[in-house]
């Protein structure tokens, strides 16, 4: 069985269903978000500095990092991986991207990968 990833923004709790849409629930209501079918490992809340109020999504299927604006609901490709994402993690303006043999810190305010740590 696949993780569920889950990540909390506000009073919004969104995840990923088993068909790979990402959805929301808040007050009872649960809403497909994105119906763009993508093969999630890992979603991340935006909380503060740069990419505020943002879900971070690590897809495997095509390699990429993605990010969900839910003011307007648009899904875009914030950086595209030549390694299968693992994992997500934010602060303030930096995303850690885990990889099987490497940790990528990106800094969302110069929209680069900043430093590399191998594992």
């Amino acid at each position: 069985m696949k993780n569920c990833s889950v990540a909390l923004l506000g009073e919004v709790l969104y995840f990923v269903d088993k068909e790979g849409r990402l959805n929301s629930f808040k007050d009872g209501a649960l809403t497909i978000e994105c119906s763009e079918p993508m093969d999630v490992v890992d979603i991340c809340a935006g909380v503060g500095g740069c990419g505020n109020y943002r879900i971070f999504i690590a897809d495997a299927k095509d390699m990429t990092i993605k990010v969900f604006d839910p003011l307007n609901r648009r899904l875009a490709t914030l950086l595209k991986l030549q390694k299968r994402p693992e994992s997500l993690a934010k602060e303030e303006c930096t995303l850690a991207i885990g990889l099987k043999s490497e940790i990528l810190l990106f800094d969302l305010k110069e929209l680069r990968v900043k430093e590399r740590v191998s594992l």
